[in-house]
């Protein structure tokens, strides 16, 4: 595991200080079902945060909240590298959002270079990235 992976598993849980437990049901149920878990972001900011295998990690968040009605469209979904890049959507419900932590692309090229894009919807990111 690197450093920075290392980094990022220390503000999640439950010494993060994200509270799970005070999120709506069905938020949490469907977050933890697709293996997020809460992440402290710093400044009062949270988000869910899962790991892949490649290097990347996704997040979503609701107005940088852990919690927020799941058909509001205001959720954002994004896929972070590990050295930088980001893919980052907006405006979506939590299905979608969900959705989009599984489809969206690395943010890092296969030539080892870094995205650094925010999309207005997920069939855009992937039409510019797929």
């Amino acid at each position: 595991m690197t450093d920075l992976a290392d980094d990022l598993d220390q503000w999640t849980g439950a010494r993060s200080g994200a509270r799970a437990d005070r999120v709506r049901p069905a938020v949490r149920q469907a977050m933890a079902a697709a293996g997020f878990v809460p992440m402290d972001l710093g400044d009062g900011c949270h988000a869910w945060y899962r790991r892949s295998e490649d290097g990347t990690h996704a997040l979503i968040s609701h107005n940088n909240a852990l919690d927020g009605d799941p058909t509001v469209r205001d959720w954002i979904v994004g896929q972070y590298g590990e050295r930088g890049g980001f893919v980052e959507v907006g405006g979506l419900p939590l299905s979608r959002a969900l959705e989009g932590a599984d489809i969206l692309p690395s943010p890092v090229r296969p030539d080892g270079s870094l995205v650094e894009a925010l999309y207005p919807s997920l069939q855009q990111a992937l039409d510019d990235l797929g």
